[in-house]
């Protein structure tokens, strides 16, 4: 079908669009937070009487969250300002509120702190000099650990042709959004309100209902338009410190970082130490083990989803006959992690497909012929013991080789040329339900989320729509309520939003067909036609204007149809974990990237030339919001691979808050890429589709690595893949 343009062009091109950062009510206050000075340490004591002497100003601390607060408290583990003991630089320890923003700041900095420093643990490494064994599990650093195995490994091992053996390092990475946090907020009646930037204000509500302990019904989330979130935004931050000021002033407060705040106290994915081993005999590969350090800052005990979620993709898409795995989340003194973009799967891709590579050349093998033989077909059993469903990646892979063979055969002297396999699970399970509403002239979509920027709210559940009731562009709108209205929606997040979002589209969809063919007196099917600007039902054999087929009521207000999603959660094989919390893979989704990049053998600059990217997308719903995709998730991987890393002093001071030392990459860097969609492997989408947003990120650093090794023989095994470190492998070749 033919893509339609963005619905919200127009209103974003004349700057229309109202962001978190635009936010304001009338006789607000601008809040402020007080940061904590170290990184690790205990709380003496906080002054708020030389900020409250201030005019107009409201301060607050934990001494005054009893009497906040209806039940007293929220929750112990999680709390608004430590009591105690401080787990992070810049961690609020109080917040205040001023008639302007500069008074606030002006406040905030009148706030005296007496704070004894701790030893702070910064780099997760420093936990365990040596790889640890397993007393690590009972460290006080470690606040996760998973093990899981399958098969003969003792034997494996032991009767193999070659072990190849190598540890990989990898950088902390910030999601930088071009809008920082926002939100204001208002406590009223009973009720408290905040509108925020956000791409899940149903769990925005839950998170500050958890936090602040009072009941999900009291809070009521209204999300603004979204400059980005990237997975940075998908929880409470700011909310519960703007909601308790406002209940404080009684007064709406408006609560924003600006960019130096947004990376000290965004949940950023943070470093990690990978180990693996694999086993190979006849050339084959016969059992391979995956060890994981994590660093995850400062989250908690019980509140880790990072280790068990990120160390299935240590195994990437391949066989083996037996394997092990097992990872640690160890506890350090940063802002807790959170996820960027297929949350460290790129990450983990990099590590996989390199370290393949490797044991390729060890054994004397074409490496992209060996991942081809160990590559997953539908049918095949994960490592976790779930049945593979319809997957590309071999398809795929097939094309990308095809590419590769060509630009290799033409590229000059210093270019090399790589590929790079990855794969991404589709969070169809999370619950999605939505409310269409038909009237005589068009159709509208009543939902919970806001776009986010990547257009899969409003043009992708749209297109969803059109395709379902075969309606023209124009006759679809997607309409917004806040969480007090709108139907549940989990979030905008985890590629899921067109998979579970666009399914219940396709249910309520269905109702109204049904419900149009039984007023239409049809026994079959029914389809939509436009005539003179108003809807038309068309039966086998009779055809009415569906004004026709309305009550009077309903010819204003429209007829109403409900759709919800809510997948059926995959198992993984319980018998094949020792410890720890795994989660399960609900679809499969392949993505083969290749890239041709220049090195320079004297600096260890690298410059990617050109980039293609071939995408198992199950069905393509929307062309040109799925050739975005990729697109953005491709620039966002190049700056992974190559720039971006997050550098902390010892002292937990993070030394590069802004996009002056922390690089993305330029316009000038991110090569056009030639876009392929692999269709017929049908995922759990509408129509068969796949989900998008994070699969296109994931091969990009792997890509990469291979293309720099092809280029210049140098082995880099820590990303980003910098200058500096590319020339310190050329210079040991």
């Amino acid at each position: 079908m033919t893509a339609a343009a963005r619905p919200d062009l127009a209103l974003k091109l004349a700057g229309g669009a109202r962001y978190g950062t635009d936010l304001d009510r009338p006789g607000m206050l601008w809040a402020a937070l007080v940061p904590s000075p170290v990184a690790h340490g205990r709380v003496r004591s906080v002054d708020l009487a030389p900020a409250r002497r201030r005019p107009g100003v409201v301060a607050i601390d934990a001494d005054d969250l009893p009497g906040l607060l209806p039940g007293g408290g929220g929750d112990a583990d999680r709390p608004i300002f430590p009591a105690n003991e401080i787990a992070y630089r810049n961690q609020p320890l109080a917040a205040v509120a001023a008639p302007t923003l500069a008074e606030a700041r002006r406040a905030a900095a009148a706030v005296r702190i007496d704070v004894a420093p701790l030893p702070a643990l910064i780099d997760l490494e420093t936990a365990f000099p040596e790889w640890p064994g397993s007393e690590a599990a009972r460290s006080p650093h470690v606040i996760a650990h998973v093990h899981a195995r399958h098969g003969d490994l003792a034997d494996a091992f032991r009767t193999a042709d070659r072990v190849v053996e190598e540890t990989y390092r990898t950088s902390g990475v910030h999601q930088v959004p071009l809008e920082p946090h926002a939100c204001v907020a208002s406590v009223a009646d009973g009720r408290w309100r905040v509108e925020t930037s956000t791409q899940s204000p149903f769990g925005v509500r839950e998170d500050v209902a958890s936090l602040l302990g009072i009941p999900e019904a009291d809070v009521v989330v209204e999300g603004a338009w979204v400059g980005g979130g990237f997975g940075g935004k998908g929880s409470s931050l700011l909310e519960p410190y703007a909601l308790l000021l406002s209940r404080a002033a009684e007064r709406p407060v408006r609560l924003a970082l600006d960019y130096r705040q947004e990376f000290e106290l965004g949940r950023t994915t943070l470093p990690s130490v990978i180990r693996l081993t694999t086993a190979v005999r006849d050339g084959r590969i016969v059992a391979r083990r995956v060890r994981l350090l994590l660093d995850v800052g400062s989250s908690l005990p019980g509140r880790d989803f990072a280790t068990g979620y990120s160390i299935g993709f240590l195994l990437g898409p391949y066989r083996a006959p037996a394997f092990e795995v097992e990872g640690y989340g160890v506890r350090t003194n940063k802002p807790p992690f959170g996820p960027h973009r297929a949350p460290f799967a790129p990450q983990c891709a990099f590590a996989v497909e390199s370290h393949l590579d490797e044991v390729a050349r060890a054994v004397g093998r074409d490496p992209v012929a060996f991942r081809a033989e160990h590559l997953w077909h539908d049918g095949d059993t994960t490592p976790f013991g779930q049945r593979v469903g319809p997957f590309g990646a071999a398809a795929a892979l097939e094309q990308a080789r095809a590419t590769a063979e060509r630009w290799r055969a033409a590229a000059p002297p210093g270019h090399g040329v790589g590929i790079g396999i990855g794969f991404w699970s589709t969070n169809t399970g999370a619950g999605g339900e939505v409310r269409l509403v038909l009237s005589p002239t068009g159709l509208t979509i009543v939902q919970g989320e806001r776009e986010i920027g990547s257009g899969s709210v409003l043009r992708g559940l749209a297109a969803v729509a059109e395709r379902a009731l075969g309606l023209p562009p124009d006759r679809v709108r997607v309409e917004y309520l806040g969480t007090a209205d709108a139907p549940f929606d989990s979030g905008v997040f985890g590629s899921r939003t067109v998979g579970a979002m666009g399914r219940a589209i396709v249910e309520a969809s269905a109702a109204l067909r049904a419900t149009l063919a039984e007023r239409l007196g049809s026994a079959g099917p029914i389809r939509l036609d436009l005539a003179d600007g108003e809807l038309v039902a068309v039966g086998p054999d009779t055809r009415r204007p569906v004004r026709e087929l309305l009550a009077p009521a309903e010819r204003s207000a429209g007829i109403v149809a409900t759709g919800r999603h809510f997948a059926k959660p995959n198992a993984i094989d319980e018998g094949r974990v020792v410890t720890g919390e795994f989660y399960a893979f609900t679809d499969f989704t392949g993505s083969v990237h290749v890239a041709e990049v220049a090195v320079d053998r004297e600096t260890g600059a690298v410059r990617v030339e050109r980039y293609a990217a071939f995408q198992d997308v199950g069905t393509v719903v929307d062309r040109a919001t799925a050739q975005a995709q990729v697109e953005g998730g491709i620039a966002m991987g190049l700056g992974i691979a190559l720039t971006e890393e997050a550098v902390w002093s010892e002292e937990g001071r993070l030394l590069n808050p802004h996009l002056l030392d922390y690089r993305i990459p330029t316009l000038g860097e991110v090569p056009v890429p030639d876009v392929t969609f692999v269709e017929g492997f049908a995922g759990a989408g509408p129509f068969g589709a796949k989900g998008l947003g994070e699969p296109p990120i994931v091969p990009v650093p792997a890509a990469v690595a291979a293309a720099v090794r092809d280029a210049s023989g140098a082995h880099v095994t820590e990303l980003p893949l910098s200058a500096e470190r590319v020339a310190r492998a050329l210079k040991l070749l």
